[in-house]
């Protein structure tokens, strides 16, 4: 009997479990597919939220480095 993880709850299960019983996630085929169009989704939405976190940070770096550069050209 082998195991696999279930996608949903990540618990142990047998590879010929039609259901988790723990979180009852469906294995039919019909709704796997489902599962990875909602994986994609988030897939997704988190790559633009990687993205506009970067631009944030690197809007925070030039400030920084302004404010750094200011002070100095003052203090000189």
């Amino acid at each position: 009997m082998a195991l696999q993880r279930c996608p949903e709850c990540r618990k142990k299960i047998s590879e010929s479990a039609k259901f988790c019983p723990h979180c009852g996630f469906s294995f039919a085929e019909a709704d796997l597919e489902i599962y990875r169009q909602r994986l994609e989704q988030r897939r997704l939405h988190n790559r633009e939220v990687n993205r506009k976190s970067a631009k944030l940070q690197l809007i925070w770096l030039l400030v920084f480095a302004l404010v750094i550069a200011l002070t100095s050209w003052l203090a000189n």
